[in-house]
């Protein structure tokens, strides 16, 4: 194909998409870099990798231009948040060659922001000093993935601190309402793709920077006004572009107009494709499973953990909990008043085993809910 072959969106979906095995197999097979680059590596002025969360992490390469591209789309972001200059955000991204902290606090300071890098929390004697300057500090805003921010809160308390009245630490837990502010389409691509404007009701869409399409994974055809699909998306302004590219992250599609004026289309972020479990015909998700479980009165006012085990052929959805009843008599009671009201909201038979609290992993970064067990 050559660039007169593309001359309407119907044209480009004529391009097979490129997923991440695509990469890894390009670089493995034209070392170290792969051929995919828009940009050679003495053009460039910066390299880092990916999270790896879905396998081996892939290279990628920045050149000042993209670096100006990415810093655009994250100060547009974080404006529609509500942040101003002045204020101040506190957040748990790791650096090194993890190149979204280092875009994610380019951005925060170039709005104007004081920037407050925690890092991931760990058990070193780094956290607890993390915690005197949060204290010193209090910023205004934090973001934090998973339970980071409970992991935050736990170091304060064992510092003697209260995380809220010391720290302005309130989120603690994982809150599928963040999830929905933001969505990316990777550190390869774009990202910051597009943010939740003051309507809380999807995140519009950068359509000047990017093209994004969200695709059925079995047909490859679009999927309809608020369906989930597979977000594909083509990278309009940078050195190093990319055609289609399948991020496997599952969206829902939101085209209503939106009351905030914004004409840009809005997406949900649903999960990743690989942390899908069926169950009795049904696909579901790790935010469906959280959902449901804040919707039981026997977790409320906690930060809830917890684990879905995935099984071949499953009729019944196992989930693993944590609660202070675990191992009381209570608990039998508490494991089916939690099965059933999740079985209302995710519409499957639920399983449900109660653990003792700290009993389940916990994730300084990306959390990992899905479990694969025989």
């Amino acid at each position: 194909m050559t660039p007169r072959d593309v001359r309407s969106l119907d044209d480009l979906r004529a391009i097979p998409t490129t997923v991440k095995d695509d990469l890894r197999a390009s670089e493995a097979a034209h070392p170290p870099l792969g051929d995919y680059r828009g940009s050679t590596i003495d053009e460039c002025v910066r390299v880092g990798c990916s999270t790896g969360t879905s396998g081996k992490p892939t290279i990628i390469l920045w050149t000042r231009h993209d670096q100006a591209i990415d810093l655009e789309a994250v100060c547009r972001g974080r404006w529609r948040w509500g942040l101003r200059p002045g204020s101040s955000l506190a957040h748990g991204h790791p650096f090194g060659l993890y190149g979204g902290g280092i875009s994610f606090s380019k951005g925060i300071e170039a709005l104007g922001l004081l920037n407050v890098p925690c890092a991931p929390p760990s058990a070193s004697p780094w956290t607890r000093e993390v915690i005197r300057l949060l204290a010193m500090v209090r910023p205004e805003h934090y973001r934090f993935f998973g339970n980071a921010g409970a992991q935050y809160a736990d170091a304060a308390r064992a510092a003697g601190r209260d995380p809220e009245r010391d720290l302005n630490l309130r989120v603690q837990g994982e809150d599928p309402i963040e999830q929905y502010k933001s969505v990316s389409a990777g550190l390869e691509a774009l990202g910051m793709l597009g943010t939740a404007c003051d309507e809380e009701d999807g995140a519009h869409v950068a359509e000047d920077l990017a093209i994004a399409e969200v695709i059925d994974r079995n047909s490859g055809r679009p999927v309809g006004d608020g369906e989930r699909g597979n977000l594909v998306v083509t990278v309009l302004e940078k050195d190093n572009a990319f055609l289609r590219y399948d991020l496997q992250d599952v969206v829902r599609l939101h085209l209503a107009p939106c009351p905030c004026g914004e004409t840009h289309k809005r997406l949900f972020y649903e999960g990743r494709v690989k942390d899908i479990v069926a169950v009795d015909g049904r696909e579901l998700l790790p935010i469906d499973v959280l959902l449901a479980l804040l919707d039981c009165p026997a977790l409320e006012r906690s930060a809830i953990e917890y684990q879905i085990i995935r099984r071949p052929q499953l009729n019944a959805l196992p989930l693993r909990v944590e609660h202070g009843a675990a191992g009381t008599a209570e608990a039998p009671a508490l494991a089916a008043a939690i099965a059933e009201r999740a079985r209302a909201r995710l519409g499957v038979p639920v399983q449900v085993e109660l653990l003792a609290p700290n009993a389940l992993p916990r994730f300084t970064f990306k959390a990992a809910r899905v479990v694969d067990e025989e």
